[in-house]
């Protein structure tokens, strides 16, 4: 749950014909529409309360963001919502773009476009970050596009990456990769193009297959002061940073190929180290400021196993592996309270660790005595999530329920705003003020 996660807005026309689309509990996706962008859609500064952390919103107050972006997907910096808006070309015009909203007022204050056109493939999912770069809080933001062709030369695939101050809502400065294979590497299901992070001034950029199954990926290192590509790497799909080392993972040759783990120098490209596991299922997860959760299955017994280890060296801090009474759990996702604390969760299994030792702290099993949260994150010692019941608040340290009525599950929180999904329904993400 990042303290700096955000949103956008659409026309009060817009919105209230979506709302009617995804009012009752239907989950069906909706396409995005025309973002119209229109003074119509403020209001009065609405007065922000402060808690940290909060476990208490407003659900009444709820302001409607964007349907096609999940609450997961917004960054909050302060009252600044940024929220990326994933463009769909196969054949027409919808393009992606990134706004930069006041929450307090409902206002997109900037629209931060890309240079170039979409390839024209499905869906493009750009995930951007906040991090710092100089000394100052900065957005970047990864748009695939495709600069124009001339004569008998083809257009050229690239991605560009825009740095983004949100304070100010503009670009600081655009830098250009070029790629290879994309988007002739991207299924139906459309590419997802996300910033990894950003490691001894080096910024870490993945182009992934957005299907579930895709275990691979390309990456590439940018230079974020020369703005220059140090390295890219096909094949490799880095998921986590820390420590001038970027982990990731790498399948092998075939249909169903075993994957490897491997930590890479984020400034040369050199591999620092390599598990010794050749593993299926495999999936790594940033845990928190140096450690990262692995998961996978390995032949041919077939057992499922969980490690957290070290970013920097690849050393497993703690290893769990399936047991005749006790099988090891499946982890779909990691998310880490920008504190101590990091929460993974699968189908049927909630789990803590300590971010700083890697040590599991508790779990939530079904079949159990209780019911198995479906986290949507976690901030500051306190984890969000929605059981049968509705929205539920977990103690981040010990598991146990801290409140019992939050009036909605957030995915993104700082102290007095809070990002959540639709009224309704799980998709999309809307804003609510926290109130205690």
């Amino acid at each position: 749950m990042n303290a700096d996660k955000g949103l956008p807005m659409r026309s009060i026309a817009g919105t209230a014909l979506l709302l009617a689309a995804i009012g009752g509990c239907s989950f069906t996706p909706i396409e995005p529409v025309d973002p119209g962008i229109s003074s119509a859609t403020s209001r009065p500064p609405v007065e922000l309360k402060s808690f940290d952390p909060p476990t208490r919103f407003d659900a009444a107050a709820v302001t409607p963001l964007e349907v096609s972006t999940d609450a997961d997907e917004v960054l909050l910096h302060g009252t600044t919502a940024v929220v990326p808006i994933h463009g769909s070309k196969p054949t027409a015009s919808s393009e992606d773009e990134i706004r930069l909203v006041d929450v307090r007022t409902n206002t997109v204050r900037e629209v931060i476009k890309p240079t170039y056109p979409l390839p024209k493939i499905g869906t493009v999912t750009v995930l951007p970050a906040l991090t710092s770069v100089g000394g100052r809080p900065t957005v970047l933001a990864p748009f695939l596009g495709e600069s124009p062709g001339q004569g008998t030369t083809p257009g050229r695939p690239l991605v560009e990456v825009v740095a983004i101050d949100p304070e100010s809502g503009k670009a600081d400065w655009r830098a250009e990769i070029p790629v290879e294979g994309w988007p002739e590497n991207g299924s139906a299901n459309g590419v997802e193009v996300s910033v990894v992070g950003v490691a001894d001034g080096v910024g870490i950029v993945r182009i992934a297959d957005s299907s579930l199954s895709a275990e691979g990926g390309d990456t590439y290192a940018l230079d974020l002061g020369s703005r220059k590509v140090l390295w890219s790497m096909r094949g490799f799909a880095g998921r986590a940073v820390a420590a001038g080392v970027v982990a990731g993972q790498q399948p092998g040759a075939g249909q169903t190929p075993k994957v490897q783990v491997r930590g890479i120098d984020a400034r040369t490209g050199r591999q620092r180290w390599a598990s010794p596991r050749d593993a299926y299922s495999v999936d790594v997860f940033a845990a928190g400021p140096s450690k990262a959760v692995v998961r996978g299955r390995t032949e041919p017994d077939g057992k499922r196993y969980v490690e957290v280890v070290e970013i920097a060296t690849g050393r497993a801090v703690t290893v769990t592996e399936d047991k005749p009474d006790a099988p090891a759990p499946h982890p779909q996702d990691c998310v880490y309270d920008e504190q101590a604390i990091t929460i993974c969760s699968g189908n049927d299994w909630v789990g803590a660790l300590d971010a700083q030792t890697g040590s599991w702290l508790w779990s939530i099993t079904k079949g159990g005595s209780r019911l198995v949260p479906y986290v949507t994150g976690a901030w500051h010692g306190v984890v969000y999530g929605r059981t049968d019941n509705g929205p539920v608040v977990l103690d981040g340290r010990t598991g146990t329920d801290r409140e019992t009525q939050p009036g909605v599950a957030p995915s993104v929180v700082n102290d007095s705003v809070a990002i959540g999904p639709w009224p309704g329904g799980n998709l999309g993400s809307s804003s609510y003020p926290v109130i205690g």
